[in-house]
């Protein structure tokens, strides 16, 4: 603290502290409200996504494709997360299970012509890694097969790199950040989902995928460029591939 703020009297700190409390809420508040996605490559894929909110609990998020996402809370931990496809149909589920605070069990179903389960299992190391098991689970039988895993490495709060071992192969893949605040950083609970998309503190600027099969290894590396708001949150994201193609992302809040 600077030595002038020793000067005023306690009310004036009492106000300061007032002050900063509002300053914080104010920035807990920051919410993407509507996400647009445009692809150079595949124009009819592009689509609006409007989200919903209760507070800072995501309640749905709405896409233009006219199918939606909706959100379940027990307390503060997200616990589904379910996609309605156009005709109003469940096509998936995300079923978490948490542990001490922390995700440890992901359950998703894919629901279509053919139902097919996957369930992620995470362990938390004592060196701040985070391990995880994939199962492919038969839907009938509810057995449940070992298809991969891997290890997740985070640094402040951000996944820097994750590795995967499955039948037949590998690969290793490694992130790079600003420094700037990530649009769903204030969302209740959205950081406690494990390895999903946008789940960190800053916003990825490269990621490079190395891949071995065994006997050829090829890499794919994707950079982005962001436009920010001047609280530090991203209006734009624009990302390319080696082939330039690029896909632009513009968020309200």
């Amino acid at each position: 603290m600077k030595k002038f703020l020793c000067l005023f009297s306690a009310l004036t700190l009492l106000l300061t502290s007032c002050s900063s409390d509002d300053s914080n809420n104010s920035e807990n508040s920051v919410l993407p409200k509507t996400i647009s996605y445009t692809y150079s490559e595949f124009p009819a894929d592009n689509e609006l996504a409007t989200l919903v909110y209760n507070g800072n609990k995501l309640v749905s998020a709405s896409y233009s494709a006219t199918d939606k996402e909706v959100y379940t809370y027990t307390g503060d931990l997200i616990t589904k997360v379910e996609d309605f496809a156009a005709e109003g149909n469940i096509s998936s589920k995300n079923e978490f299970t948490y542990e001490n605070g922390k995700l440890k069990v992901d359950l998703l179903t894919e629901i279509g012509t053919v139902t097919y389960i996957s369930k992620n299992v995470y362990t938390y190391n004592s060196d701040g890694t985070i391990a995880f098991v994939t199962y492919s689970v038969d839907p009938a039988t509810k057995v449940e097969k070992k298809s991969s895993e891997g290890v997740l490495t985070y640094l402040n709060g951000n996944l820097i790199k994750k590795t995967e071992i499955y039948t037949g192969g590998s690969y290793t893949k490694t992130y790079e950040y600003d420094t700037k605040n990530n649009p769903f950083k204030n969302i209740l609970g959205y950081n406690l989902l494990i390895d999903f998309d946008a789940v960190s503190i800053n916003n990825e600027i490269k990621s490079t995928t190395v891949y071995n099969n065994g006997v050829d290894i090829t890499t794919n590396v994707f950079n982005s460029v962001y436009e920010y708001n001047e609280k530090g949150y991203p209006v734009k994201r624009t990302q390319s591939d080696s082939s330039d193609n690029d896909e632009i992302t513009n968020y309200t809040y």
